[in-house]
């Protein structure tokens, strides 16, 4: 429980979108729930009567514990880069300038995913001109 409570907090807001963070979240978040925590007081009723194994339900943990390492393994390394479709965060003016200088080469940052484009082509064209 700790492994997968620990992960989750960090690593599922890290898979999504900024646009569809939290109802993806929800979604991934509930249906996993409902699917493998609602169901395995059954699943474990049900693997100890066919094996009269009382250690039936350790196995099972230790076999969800594999396949959810497996799938750890596979997330995206989200470290040190913003989450996708955020603007990315600088501390001081020399970060920011880098930042600019260096943002369309940067394997870190996902252009592609930001919003902020198109909002601002519509405020510029939607704002009087100050002159």
């Amino acid at each position: 429980m700790t492994f997968y409570v620990a992960n989750l907090a960090s690593a599922l807001p890290a898979q999504f979108p900024t646009s569809g963070r939290y109802s993806s979240m929800g979604i991934a978040y509930n249906f996993s729930m409902a699917l493998f925590g609602g169901t395995t007081p059954f699943i474990v009723q049900g693997l100890i009567e066919a094996t009269h194994n009382d250690m039936a339900p350790a196995y099972y943990l230790m076999g969800t514990s594999i396949v959810g390492a497996i799938g750890i393994y596979f997330l995206r390394e989200s470290a040190r880069r913003p989450l996708p479709g955020s603007m990315p965060s600088v501390d001081t003016e020399a970060e920011a300038r880098e930042l600019v200088a260096t943002q369309d080469n940067n394997p870190l940052i996902d252009l592609d995913g930001m919003p902020f484009l198109e909002d601002l082509a519509f405020e510029n064209t939607a704002r009087p001109s100050l002159r």
